[in-house]
């Protein structure tokens, strides 16, 4: 990815994580924005989201965000200052099966800890 990809990226991560939280907190309040990676020609940005709660908020997240998508574009698209503003597109990313393993990791090496402490 080239340099201003990663620059796009990141503003455009920061600054749709702010329009959520100021112009729509109580309804996103559950929402946070995890990620963004940009297509090549600057056009498009893939924008991954986590959403804390069950099937009902996750529900209830991606059609906000399907909602005010357009938004959040013409917002981000003032900040950019870019020729084109990039289309914005919103995936789910699945941190629950990541902090599952990390959890399990942890766990074990707690269990050998204490087996090493009691052999000792």
């Amino acid at each position: 990815m080239s340099q201003r990809q990663l620059r796009v990226a990141e503003l455009v991560q920061r600054e749709v994580s702010v329009a959520l939280r100021q112009n729509w907190g109580s309804e996103a309040s559950l929402i946070t924005i995890t990620r963004a990676r940009v297509s090549p020609d600057l056009r498009q940005v893939y924008v991954g989201y986590a959403v804390s709660g069950g099937v009902p908020e996750k529900k209830a997240a991606r059609n906000l965000l399907k909602r005010i998508r357009r938004e959040l574009r013409a917002y981000v698209g003032g900040i950019l200052q870019m020729k084109s503003t990039p289309d914005l597109s919103f995936a789910e990313d699945d941190v629950t099966g990541g902090v599952a393993r990390v959890q399990a990791m942890l766990d074990e090496l707690s269990r050998e800890d204490i087996k090493k402490n009691k052999d000792a």
